[in-house]
């Protein structure tokens, strides 16, 4: 079996989460290495040993994810990664894992760390609000050493995670051999486009020959040209076939420098850059629904069968960017009984939707005589001798509002104060503290193009034809477009731009936190105790009607914590936490300024007019946990472990009808949108919630290679009453009340392969505006992968992702029946088809 004997100097210096910010950790480490053996790391099971071992010996209920070797990493995703998880759930983006949502807490209620504080993000995407959830997807895995989650809180980690906190790890150069090398090559086979990609990554780190200074590089590159089929029903009007194209490309650097020029001072300067640019183009045909006299068949009020009307095509280009640096340094100074470090920093993003516009059907042909049939719970459509792949001949190009760019800013800069100090106070063998202050500024704006006089905004369609794409689950084919001689065509009128005050948003908030913590430790028993301080002042820009306007706000947050871990035996272990943890609302929640939707598109009745709150209290959590935890055998564990939430300052939202009257709106409304009036909708505080649950964990290395892993989790999480969200359901967002994962691995000397199921059962999505609330089936997917060691520093690996292409639906799930509307219970309001992804690659180290 391949293997390297190694002093558990790195592995313990990035995994060890016993105590506070990662920094102290590893020098407590450090100091502790010389008393461990010398182990050996193997492959799956190493890695599994690690992370079980650091578990094993934590003060806190923490799980770890850990690469044994460079390039190891479990996944080419880390969210996917941590779908292996107990309690761990994720979101998907277009079929890749981008959020992570932890004991049936809403992904938004996820704090993400790398290497102990945030890292500024930017969504892609025209219609992803601003949220404090990190997008997994703008980091590739190549960069990652290890993974912390943590489930129960202690007073020394950053406060923001009321369903626990991730903390990634970078590599540092002095934890690694004097030279080590290593370059991956590899392409990716997707499904739904066809094509295959590849994904380039490197890294190199040097050390001198006393150990003391070492330099780090590493970087990725990829490219996904991705595609994806779905079928949508924006119900008052119609639905129809859809497709999305992406071609995206991501890149990452990361550099970092390690110096010791004694043996107390460590320094490190850590830069990390993530790049994306995502272009793409969303597609629809959709087909309205003709009058209720032609309904055949209804489902809780809303037709389900019947005839159609017209038809309408539509298609939007657009250009979007996500960018992220982060520059961190870290001094670090060990004395005899004490350690001290600072960390300061700043890390800015770019990105949103640099260019957009729409190209809409320019005859809207009549189309009765056309059936349609939702009622099996899939979209069917019938339709006459027009086809799905009709030419319409001429598009029409949206203009003013529907042309336009969105771009977003994110950045903050911190620095953090941190002591640390060995006492012999009775049980007490630690004490820490420590501050941090940080200021974070967050906008979100809009731009729309001025063009030259006489543009004609229709275009031929022999201009801009590019063959046919599939749309739609049932893989129809409609027009496609070449967006780029599309996107040529209108930048060519472009003669300057203005800027949508109304839309523009922005907050700056500057939070002083402050803790203390005691460890302690006795015959059978050790933990830590401690108390964090948190206080935000807040401010939200915005405009209305041209003036400038500014709103604050003021929080304070006490916020104490306690973890003891009891040695029942040899190879038991029961643990109790218990905590106030709080998370802080959403940026698109304090965001003072209207967000308005729907107006002058060509959906009737679904305009929305959306107001902020900067006064909205963080999520408050009051949690206890309890664990049991047999480790039976050498890298093995039989664990159980009940947790319990009562949350409370949840934010809902008063919803009401308004006439177009009371609406200070001044954009374009059509006469008819206007007749139909507004859905106002405010944030407001007040509403509470509890999470309660079980999760379940067996891991066994059988010693002939063979292991298996299992993990469930069950949630039941719920508001107080039906108010809480306008869809009159009481269970949270993201939350699923079942969720498991089972791994199956084998490796031997020069082969290893491993398999994983990974499942959670139903959970509701909300979003504001035109998406609305609807719940998402169960969903289950496989994965595999395989290694083949053709020397020591030649591997083969092979990746398979969501093997048999699992459907995600989606349907509405109001509590009480909503006619004519797809959010009506049980309706099939989106369904889209998920790609599998193979991988082969090569790659070298040594």
């Amino acid at each position: 079996m391949r293997s390297r004997k190694s002093i558990l100097l790195g592995s313990v210096g990035a995994l060890v989460v016993m105590s506070g910010p990662a920094a102290i950790s590893a020098a407590s480490a450090q100091e502790e290495v010389t008393e461990l053996e010398e182990v050996v790391v193997t492959g799956i099971r190493g890695g599994l040993k690690q992370a079980l071992n650091v578990k094993r010996n934590s003060n806190a209920i923490v799980d770890v994810i850990s690469s044994e070797d460079i390039g190891k990493f479990p996944d080419k995703n880390v969210a996917e990664s941590l779908q292996r998880v107990t309690g761990v759930a994720i979101a998907r983006q277009f079929g890749e894992g981008a959020g992570v949502a932890i004991r049936g807490a809403s992904q938004n209620m996820t704090l993400t760390l790398l290497n102990g504080q945030n890292v500024a993000s930017t969504g892609w995407f025209v219609l992803e609000p601003a949220r404090r959830s990190f997008n997994y997807s703008l980091l590739p895995s190549e960069l990652v050493g290890n993974i912390e989650v943590y489930k129960s809180a202690q007073a020394n980690i950053a406060e923001g995670g009321i369903g626990g906190t991730v903390i990634i790890h970078t590599r540092k150069p002095l934890e690694m051999n004097d030279l080590s090398v290593y370059a991956s090559a590899e392409g990716t086979h997707t499904n739904d486009s066809g094509k295959i990609n590849p994904q380039l990554s490197g890294l190199v780190s040097w050390k001198n020959e006393q150990g003391n200074l070492g330099v780090l590089v590493s970087g990725v590159y990829q490219r996904r040209q991705m595609e994806r089929q779905g079928d949508e029903a924006f119900w008052a009007w119609g639905a129809g076939p859809v497709a999305f194209e992406q071609d995206r490309k991501r890149s990452a650097i990361n550099a970092t420098v390690q110096f010791q020029p004694n043996e107390n001072l460590d320094l490190t300067v850590n830069y990390l850059r993530m790049k994306m640019r995502a272009d793409n183009t969303n597609y629809a045909l959709f087909l309205t629904r003709g009058p209720d006299a032609g309904t055949t068949k209804s489902l809780n009020g809303s037709p389900v069968a019947g005839a159609l009307n017209v038809g309408f095509y539509q298609a939007r280009p657009r250009e979007a960017t996500m960018n992220s640096n982060v520059y961190d340094f870290d001094a670090t100074y060990s004395g005899d009984d004490f350690v001290v470090d600072f960390q300061a920093g700043l890390t800015e993003s770019t990105g949103g939707t640099d260019f957009e516009m729409v190209l809409n059907d320019g005859t809207v042909p009549d189309i009765s005589g056309s059936t349609y049939d939702f009622s099996s719970g899939h979209m069917k459509w019938n339709l006459n001798e027009i086809g799905f792949d009709w030419d319409p001949g001429t598009l029409d190009m949206g203009t003013g509002s529907n042309f336009n760019r969105t771009p977003k800013s994110d950045k903050e800069h911190y620095a953090q104060f941190d002591v640390s100090r060995d006492v012999s106070w009775g049980p007490i063998t630690t004490y820490k503290f420590g501050m941090k202050y940080s200021g974070h500024d967050t906008k979100s704006r809009r731009y729309e193009y001025i063009q030259a006089e006489g543009f004609n905004p229709s275009f031929a369609t022999s201009t801009i034809n590019n063959g046919l794409i599939k749309a739609g689950v049932d893989q129809h084919e409609i027009l496609r477009i070449d967006f780029n001689a599309a996107k040529d065509l209108a930048k060519a009128s472009i003669i300057g731009e203005t800027e949508d005050l109304g839309a523009y948003s922005e907050l700056d908030e500057k939070t002083v936190a402050a803790y203390g913590m005691v460890e302690f430790e006795g015959d059978g028993y050790r933990g830590n105790a401690g108390v964090r301080y948190t206080h935000t002042s807040a401010t939200s820009t915005f405009y209305v009607n041209g003036e400038q306007r500014t709103q604050n706000a003021k929080d304070s947050q006490f916020l104490p914590s306690f973890n003891i871990a009891m040695d029942l035996a040899d190879d038991l272990v029961l643990r109790t936490s218990g905590a106030r943890v709080m998370t802080r609302p959403q940026y698109v929640d304090l965001y003072v300024n209207p967000d308005v939707r729907g107006a002058n598109d060509d959906v009737d009745d679904n305009q929305f007019w959306i107001v902020g709150n900067i006064g909205l209290k963080p999520f408050i959590s009051d949690q206890f946990d309890i664990a049991l935890e047999w480790y039976f055998a050498e890298g093995s564990i039989l664990s159980s472990t009940v947790f319990m939430k009562d949350v409370k300052n949840f934010v809902s939202q008063n919803e009401r009808h308004a006439n177009n009257s009371e609406i200070p709106f001044n954009g374009t409304i059509r006469p008819e949108e206007a007749a139909e009036g507004w859905t106002f909708q405010e944030r407001i505080n007040g509403k509470a919630a509890t999470i309660k649950g079980v999760e379940l964990q067996y891991q066994q290395d059988f010693g002939n290679g063979f292991g298996l892993v299992l993990n469930y989790t069950y949630t039941d999480s719920g508001s107080d009453d039906a108010d809480t969200f306008t869809d009159g359901q009481k269970v949270l967002s993201d939350a699923s009340k079942h969720s498991a994962n089972a791994t199956a691995y084998y490796e031997s000397e020069r082969f290893q392969v491993r398999g994983a199921y990974n499942y959670r059962s139903a959970y509701m999505l909300r979003e504001t505006g035109a998406y609305g609330n609807r719940l998402h089936e169960a969903f289950g997917s496989v994965d595999l992968s395989a290694a083949y060691f053709i020397t020591d520093e030649i591997t083969v690996n092979l990746d398979v992702n969501n093997l048999f292409e699992e459907t995600s639906k989606q349907i509405g799930n109001n509590a009480q029946n909503t006619p004519n509307s797809g959010f009506t219970p049980d309706f099939p309001v989106f369904e889209y088809n998920t790609a599998r992804r193979i991988t082969l690659g090569v790659s070298y180290k040594f």
